[in-house]
Formats: structure tokens, C-alpha cells, sequence
């Protein structure tokens, strides 16, 4: 897409899935990627490949400084890190509720912390956090789920007000239900599989490269004019 090669991609839950998929394709476009998560993700052509607790202030700070020093600065920030507990909500502990915030929520602003400041130096840059269709509508038994990526696409777009005229556009891809583990894990309950797969009118749920085509675009030049967005790419779920 018009504008991404060459340019330095830090991505956060970059090791399976939906992450794997993303660094797989800004590779593709040329980007020089910069790869992180709670394991040091395969070997797939990004530049830079390291380990950072996401919801840890030092780890994140640490390791995004030696991505930084390894190619110079960031141009893009991908913000895929997340965690689903799928249960009952009376059965939902405190402490679950906290992990499935920290990782979303507080691993989305230390991430988005970090570049700003570089970005800002630089005269601008492309944000994209992860939401879901959990963002902006109700699902059974993912209650933390949905508050924590509600938040984040509320951060998400505070940031676009706050930044967007100086340069830093900031977006929110909420994907519909993705074959990834996390997925399966939910379709692997009765409640899960009726009221997502039975809701996507495209009749399937994503691959991951399909959620990456779009994290691409938001990326690029070609969404030069797209600022605090909502990204549905979720096969008509939300509108179910």
C-alpha cells in the first residue's frame, strides 16, 4: 500500500494470531518491523524481535528503547496485545478482571506513551490499537472483555483529538470473531459459537490475514484522512 515501505512498525502481541499475521504482512509492504511479545515471536523477517511484559512500565520502556536504538525511531505503533476470560460474569474474580485490563488497556497507553513523544519529534505518525465488536456491542460472558476494549477504543480516540493536529493520526481495528486461539476458545462453548458464528452474515469467521489487510491500510497513506476511527472489519457482525 501507498506509503508503508520503509517504514519502522512496532508491534506488540506480534508472537501468534492476529500479531503473527500483522508483521507477517507489513513485511510484505516493505515495513521495517519491530516485533514484541511476552515470548520472542518467530523468526519472520521483522528487523527487531524482543520480549516485554506489556502491562509493565520498565519492560515496556526497556525494550520499545532497544527496538528505538536498533533502527533509529518508530513511524507506526500496533497495539495487538490482549487476553479474553470468557465466563459467567458472577463467576468473574476481581483479579481477572484487572489482567484482561492491564494487558488491553494499560499495555495500549505504555505502548502509546512511549512513541508519542517520538512521534511528535518526527512531525507525526500512525497508531492502531485493537478493539472488537465487544467494543461497541454486548456479548454473553465476556464482560471484562468488553470493558477493557470499550476503554480502548475510548483511549483511542482521546488520543486522536489530542494529537491529530500535530501529526499522529490514531485508530481502533475492532475485528469480529478471528480464527486465532483465543477464538476457539470461545467458539469451544455452546453460549459462544451460537451467538458469534450465527451473527456474521458473511457466514465465517476472519483469518488473520484479513484483519491484517486492514491494520495495513490504517497504516498507510491511503487512510491519510482517517482519524479516531472505529475500523469494523468484523464480516458484518455488528450490524447483525
Amino acid at each position: 500500500m501507498r506509503g508503508l515501505s520503509g517504514k519502522r512498525v512496532l508491534v506488540t502481541g506480534a508472537a501468534g494470531g492476529i500479531g503473527a499475521a500483522i508483521v507477517s504482512r507489513l513485511v510484505e509492504e516493505g515495513c521495517r518491523v519491530l516485533a514484541v511479545d511476552m515470548v520472542e515471536p518467530k523468526e519472520s523477517g521483522a528487523e527487531f524481535r524482543g520480549t516485554c511484559d506489556v502491562t509493565d512500565e520498565q519492560s515496556v520502556d526497556g525494550v520499545f528503547q532497544a527496538a528505538v536504538d536498533a533502527v533509529g525511531d518508530i513511524d507506526g505503533l500496533v497495539a495487538t496485545a490482549g487476553i479474553q476470560v470468557s465466563k459467567p460474569t458472577h463467576e468473574l474474580t476481581v483479579d481477572e478482571l484487572r489482567k484482561v485490563v492491564d494487558v488491553s488497556l494499560v499495555g495500549t497507553f505504555l505502548a502509546t506513551r512511549f512513541v508519542i513523544p517520538r512521534m511528535l519529534e518526527a512531525g507525526g505518525g500512525s497508531i492502531v490499537t485493537f478493539g472488537s465488536t465487544a467494543a461497541v456491542g454486548a456479548a454473553p460472558e465476556l464482560a471484562s472483555y468488553a470493558a477493557a476494549k470499550g476503554a480502548v477504543l475510548q483511549f483511542t480516540r482521546s488520543i486522536a483529538a489530542e494529537y491529530g493536529s500535530r501529526g499522529i493520526r490514531s485508530n481502533c481495528i475492532c475485528p469480529g470473531g478471528t480464527m486465532t486461539p483465543m477464538m476457539r476458545e470461545i467458539d469451544a462453548s455452546r453460549v459462544g459459537r451460537d451467538h458469534f458464528l450465527e451473527r456474521h452474515p458473511i457466514g465465517r469467521y476472519a483469518e488473520p490475514s484479513e484483519i491484517a489487510a486492514g491494520v495495513a491500510f490504517l497504516l498507510s497513506d491511503e487512510s491519510s484522512f482517517v482519524l479516531g476511527s472505529a475500523m469494523m472489519v468484523d464480516g458484518g457482525y455488528s450490524m447483525a
